[in-house]
């Protein structure tokens, strides 16, 4: 699936929403996405002639050429039914069903489409459990040109498994709104687990928390709270706000900031697509396979074509590889080489370093109480100007003495005896003119 794109289309009530993905080596990116509104009062065959003018524009506006297209039909257009069977049946179970349906739905097995998901298998009791979707086969009318049919809240489920597989972490439960209609599903080991479909025309305040309560009861952990995302418009947050209070729901708003996704209203098509570049763990198709899209091939012998051209350029290339490894390994001796001497300066500067700082260090000790060294030497280097240097100092418990350059070393004299940390300050010596005219002094003075 490298390189392959996927086109989701799911259908509501009162609108069309598609997203388009393409599969990378590292991710799965999102390169367009729709949403187009029915018009109200439209009938059942002006919407159909509808969508498939706004798919043809999608496709033609955004220049994406889908490999595969997966549709998505709203959930209450089919019934799901959760069911056990024995284990023994495992291996003809779609026959075993097929003969069994109408005890689950009712309808003739000639009028419906069906596709079915083991969810769980208990090997000790010999027992399995396994979604069932039926569909209507007047609900599907299905084109050739389509890979794949599902409900949306399979599609919900997949897209997010799919972002629990990045954050590290699936979401327990979500309740997605939509138009006139409202999901409530449980997302557990990548399975579709609970899965329920309400109409805002009930009182969902005495509807959802028991639906809620049902699930954490269900499939909860003991006594924490139930995580619960919740999806919906600005228009659904006092909804939101309401169900905070219900005790034993973590609920909280989906976050889509970090994603590709520009509102709750395409994450349905999303999840559709995945289906299309990735492997998905739930895999509802309701098309029969006879009228399912086959995958092109072309794409897969063109990669294949260029991985043989890539083979044959690293052997072509291979033959100098040994000279050119031998050419940089003798550079980078010889910067090894360069390095090591630059390596030896920096060790001697550091241990001159070392020593003048243990030099410091003991002289501070000398003088326990008073200035240390550093408070002298930055008070010299406050009082002697800018024209004048230092380069002897000696401290003793006696005092300090300094000597060094100057262009007028009697100046010196008022400026060390105004500090308030020295007193007696004098010459030591005569002071010389050096052959650039500057003067060499030598000046003693003790700490106040």
């Amino acid at each position: 699936m490298l390189f392959q794109t996927s086109l989701g289309v799911d259908i509501w009530e009162d609108e069309l929403c598609l997203a388009c993905l393409k599969a990378s080596p590292r991710d799965v990116q999102l390169l367009a996405h729709a949403v187009y509104p029915f018009e109200e009062g439209i009938s059942d065959e002006e919407k159909t002639n509808a969508i498939s003018g706004l798919i043809q524009r999608f496709i033609r506006d955004s220049q994406i050429s889908p490999a595969a297209v997966f549709l998505g039909i709203p959930r209450n257009a089919a019934i799901l039914r959760y069911l056990e069977f024995p284990i023994a049946v495992k291996e003809n179970l779609r026959e075993s069903l097929g003969y069994e349906l109408e005890k689950y739905v009712p309808f003739s097995p000639e009028d419906i489409y069906f596709d079915f998901q083991i969810i769980s298998e208990d090997k000790t009791a010999g027992r399995l459990q396994l979604l069932l979707v039926v569909v209507k086969k007047q609900t599907l009318s299905p084109d050739v040109g389509i890979s794949g049919v599902e409900i949306s809240s399979t599609a919900l489920a997949g897209f997010f498994f799919r972002r629990g597989e990045k954050d590290g972490a699936t979401p327990e439960s979500f309740i997605y709104m939509r138009g006139r209609d409202l999901e409530l599903g449980l997302v557990k080991d990548g399975m579709l687990r609970y899965s329920r479909g309400l109409s805002r025309r009930e009182d969902l305040m005495a509807v959802l928390p028991a639906a809620l309560g049902k699930m954490r009861q269900d499939f909860g952990a003991g006594d924490e709270p139930l995580d619960t995302v919740f999806c919906g418009m600005e228009t659904d947050v006092p909804l939101l706000e309401r169900l905070r209070g219900v005790n034993g729901i973590n609920i909280r708003l989906l976050d889509l900031s970090r994603d590709q996704i520009p509102s709750t209203a395409v994450i349905a098509a999303y999840g559709l697509a995945l289906k299309g570049v990735r492997k998905t763990a739930i895999n509802i198709n309701l098309l029969p396979p006879a009228l399912r899209k086959k995958p092109s091939k072309f794409k897969r012998y063109t990669l294949f074509g260029l991985a043989a051209l890539m083979l044959l350029g690293a052997l072509a290339w291979g033959g100098g590889v040994f000279f050119q490894r031998q050419w940089a390994l003798d550079r980078l001796a010889e910067k090894i080489e360069r390095l090591g001497a630059q390596l030896k300066k920096i060790e001697g500067v550091k241990a001159e370093k070392k020593g003048i700082e243990d030099r410091i260090h003991y002289l501070n000790t000398l003088r326990r109480g008073g200035p240390s060294v550093l408070d002298i030497l930055k008070e010299l280097s406050e009082r002697i100007p800018r024209d004048a240097w230092v380069n002897k100092f000696d401290f003793s418990e006696n005092g300090v003495q300094i000597g060094g350059y100057a262009t007028s070393a009697s100046e010196l004299i008022p400026l060390l005896d105004a500090s308030p940390m020295f007193s007696g300050v004098k010459f030591l010596s005569a002071i010389n003119k050096d052959r650039r005219g500057k003067e060499r002094f030598r000046i003693g003075l003790s700490l106040r």
